[in-house]
């Protein structure tokens, strides 16, 4: 059985970002309190988050659908997985820019995590608008330390009046919630 503990040391000591300690907790507080059923995940690396959130969705049969940009990543994602013994997850090894997502799932989503390329948010919302179910939360990851490469998704928000809330997680950095 994998143990999050040594997988976040190995990501550490090989400088592979992740979640933080701290935002880890607020996504359990989080998903726990709003129990998600179907939840999608945008760039997974080597699937810490992923392990995290498909673990707490579990426990009320939820599912996670999630992608992965790089390849090598993938493939260590699906090594992990397979310790964590884990088997309510669809991982893709695509840039979901870059594909149809109707060829890979025709339920919509009533949750979903990005934690990716922050100069990219905007454009992962406007890809995954449609396959979100009406009453859905977003949550973005390092809105406030990367607020810089935020422009065109906070200009979205003001634009379409959506509604937001950005819990500080950690000094210097935090989350957006979106419903």
């Amino acid at each position: 059985m994998l143990d999050l503990l040594d997988l976040r040391k190995t990501c550490e000591d090989r400088h592979i970002p992740l979640i933080s300690i701290q935002t880890q907790d607020f996504l359990v507080s989080w998903l726990e309190r709003h129990q998600p059923k179907r939840v999608l995940e945008i760039w997974s690396a080597v699937w810490y988050s992923s392990i995290v959130i498909s673990q707490t969705i579990s426990k009320r049969w939820g599912t996670l659908t999630s992608f992965e940009i790089s390849y090598p990543a993938y493939l260590e994602a699906l090594k992990n997985i397979e310790k964590a013994e884990i088997n309510n997850v669809v991982l893709y090894p695509f840039d979901i820019n870059e594909i149809s997502l109707e060829k890979f799932f025709s339920q919509k989503f009533d949750a979903a995590f990005i934690d990716a390329q922050k100069s990219q948010y905007w454009d992962y919302l406007q890809k995954i608008r449609s396959h979100l179910a009406p009453e859905n939360t977003l949550l973005l990851d390092d809105v406030i330390k990367y607020q810089n490469k935020l422009t065109w998704l906070y200009q979205f928000i003001e634009k379409m009046q959506i509604n937001y809330k950005i819990f500080d997680t950690e000094p210097g950095d935090g989350v957006m919630l979106i419903k």
